[in-house]
């Protein structure tokens, strides 16, 4: 019995099942923003899509297939599954015009976590039955689907996209200017700098609704990093030039508060402090790897 004693002492140490994340209006109970006027189109054109990926049995393995012995049966439905993650079992049959900008955040995501791509099949030639899947892959299956949708969603006016990458992949969030998209892309990911403070800046930041709050907390997040690096900095371009790096984190009232500090500045100057930060992280890895390189060569 040793094998269970051991299994016991590590049970703590076992992943927990923890449900799905929670999902676009269970993380923002702020009310919802006036919806674009193009809300119903861009929502008929998910639905197609959705539709597509049904029948080529992108969701089939929870949701299972037809099959006339029932070899796809499951036990849940589309409806049931919006209704047990959701409570909205009626975004199944309700008309586009009536959806809310959150419908379709909370559609589009639970059908995220529910992707999945076949990667083997078999053909039940038994009624001409068809073709059935196997086997599926997770991931493929969800970057293929974040990718579809986001053309989709690119067509539209709502300034949304699923994240592809960082804490919140797979979560609807504001689209970003261009050049900050691919930085964001690129540092979200927190192999990118082996440190979790930065993907979670990203996820408080690009949040549809975020509050100034969650903006500031945004950028001392990534002041945390800066400041673990900050002899990096310091060796690389001079303590007088590395400076103004760390000012204004203290100048302005982000994470201390003094009569001297600058407060009541606009959202704008907010998003430009996060941007600055992001690219000075950026940065610090970039003379990181050069560094590392230099005592390889």
């Amino acid at each position: 019995m040793d094998w269970l004693q051991r299994l016991a002492s590590a049970a703590m140490d076992l992943p927990m099942d923890t449900g799905p994340r929670p999902y676009w209006s269970q993380r923002r109970s702020r009310s919802q923003a006036p919806a674009s006027t193009d809300l119903p189109a861009t929502v008929r054109r998910v639905r197609v899509e959705v539709d597509r990926l049904t029948r080529d049995h992108w969701f089939a393995q929870t949701l299972g297939f037809d099959c006339v012995d029932g070899a796809g049966q499951v036990d849940t439905t589309l409806e049931e599954e919006l209704d047990r993650r959701l409570g909205k079992p009626q975004l199944i049959s309700v008309d586009e015009d009536l959806w809310t900008e959150d419908d379709l955040c909370d559609f589009v995501e639970v059908l995220h976590d529910l992707a999945s791509r076949p990667t083997r099949a078999w053909y039940h030639s038994y009624a001409d039955c068809g073709v059935h899947p196997s086997a599926f892959d997770r991931a493929s299956g969800q970057g293929l689907y974040r990718w579809r949708i986001n053309q989709l969603l690119d067509q539209s006016s709502l300034g949304l996209r699923l994240a592809d990458t960082g804490d919140d992949a797979g979560r609807m969030v504001r689209t970003l200017p261009p050049m900050v998209e691919e930085l964001v892309d690129e540092m979200g990911d927190v192999t990118a700098t082996n440190d979790p403070h930065v993907p979670h800046a990203i996820a408080l930041y690009r949040v549809r609704g975020a509050t100034r709050e969650d903006k500031k907390a945004a950028v001392v997040e990534l002041g945390l990093f800066l400041e673990q690096h900050r002899e990096v900095l310091t060796n690389s371009v001079t303590k007088a030039t590395a400076d103004p790096f760390f000012e204004l984190l203290n100048k302005f009232a982000l994470r201390h508060r003094n009569a001297n500090q600058v407060d009541g500045y606009p959202d704008e100057v907010l998003d430009w402090a996060f941007h600055w930060a992001l690219a000075t992280v950026r940065l610090v890895q970039v003379l990181i790897s050069a560094a590392t390189s230099d005592t390889t060569a």
